[in-house]
This record gives C-alpha cells, sequence and structure tokens, in this order.
C-alpha cells in the first residue's frame, strides 16, 4: 500500500511534469496489433528499425485485418515458417513475436474485433483479467494497458519509465498494479487525464538527456 507520504511525493512530482509534446494515439487496426506484438521489451532502436520497415515496403499492401490474415496464411505456422513471416513484416526475424501476431489475431477474430472502429469500443470497455489475460501467451498486464491506451482509454502502462519514476520519487519499487492505481488516482487529483500523465512520464527522460 502506497503511504500517504509516498503519495504526496508522488503528486508533487507529477505536478511538476510538463504536459506531453506527443500524442500516442493510434488509428490503424493493422499498425496496433503489430506494436502490441513489438512494443515491449525491444531495444528503441530496433523496434523503430522494425515498424519502420513495415510502414516503407508494405503500409499500403497490409491495410486491413484481411489483408493481414492474407499474408500471414502464405506462411507455416511454424518455427521456420514464422521466422519467414517475421522477416518480411518487420525486417527481423522474431518468430516469436510473429506467432504472437497470429494468437492475437484469431483472439480479436473469435470475439469480432476485426477493424480499428470495433477495436476502439473493445478497448473502452474491456477489463484485462476477463478479456486479455492468457489470450497471447506472452502478452500480460502492461502490454494491454498499452493496448488500449493507444485507444484513448486514460489508463496508465506500468513499464519501466513509470515504475523507474516512481522509485526515483519514493524510493522503492512499485508493482505493476499498484503503480496504476495510484497514478490514475494522482491523475485524477491533478485532473489530468491518465495517460497524457504516462506520456510526460515516458518523454522525461528524453527531455532530460537534451
Amino acid at each position: 500500500m502506497t503511504s500517504i507520504s509516498e503519495y504526496q511525493y508522488i503528486v508533487n512530482s507529477c505536478r511538476e511534469l510538463p504536459p506531453p509534446q506527443g500524442n500516442y494515439h493510434v488509428n490503424d487496426y493493422v499498425m496496433n496489433l503489430i506494436s502490441t506484438v513489438l512494443d515491449y521489451q525491444m531495444n528503441l532502436t530496433t523496434l523503430t528499425n522494425a515498424e519502420s520497415h513495415y510502414k516503407e515496403n508494405h503500409w499500403h499492401t497490409i491495410r486491413t485485418r484481411d489483408d493481414l490474415a492474407n499474408v500471414l496464411a502464405k506462411y507455416p505456422n511454424d518455427a521456420e515458417g514464422n521466422r519467414a513471416a517475421a522477416y518480411k513484416l518487420w525486417g527481423y526475424r522474431y518468430g516469436n513475436r510473429l506467432q504472437q501476431l497470429r494468437q492475437l489475431l484469431a483472439y480479436f477474430d473469435s470475439i469480432k474485433v476485426t477493424d480499428q472502429e470495433s477495436l476502439r469500443s473493445w478497448a473502452e470497455k474491456s477489463d484485462f483479467e476477463k478479456d486479455f489475460r492468457g489470450k497471447v501467451k506472452g502478452l500480460a498486464f502492461a502490454v494491454y494497458k498499452w493496448l488500449v491506451m493507444r485507444q484513448g482509454v486514460e489508463t496508465i502502462k506500468p513499464d519501466v519509465h513509470v515504475k523507474n519514476f516512481l522509485k526515483e520519487t519514493t524510493g522503492r519499487m512499485f508493482s505493476d498494479q499498484e503503480a496504476v492505481t495510484v497514478l490514475e488516482k494522482v491523475a485524477k487529483d491533478l485532473k489530468r487525464p491518465a495517460n497524457e500523465l504516462d506520456w510526460s512520464i515516458w518523454e522525461r527522460p528524453r527531455a532530460k538527456s537534451h
């Protein structure tokens, strides 16, 4: 549990954060699925290169759920096939991430989330425990939070930036759930959208480096 003094330290630190310069909403179904399986525990340069490879080579031909499914169907759903499909999409042979993309697409197909409008509607109504936990092996709480945040849901993604910020502020590590709970409360008290507070925290180390 967050103590009263810890909470006040966090409030004061968050109050000093400027509004984010960026807007990290993603209004594209295929890009949202790709980012979901790529944008966790990956070096930023590698992530940027992988997403850029897709945008430069496939953006105009893989635009819909059916486009993506048709490309994936051309490759066997085994280790070698997934590495080959990953290399085509991203320029890296991340077969495990490609397997997650297949599973994520299949899960969303099963609940009729097949375009950006239905993805946004699902994100607004979804609950991690009921609607995402265990659906795709390796995609857990923080990945879910980042996915729904990109659709405009006002919440917090408990990634390394958020947890390091809380550790710097209070001197201790926070669990994923505690980090989300406390910063959502702080955002409400400061009358700031929680996702914008998250983005301000994410931009903070980059501002320091310039």
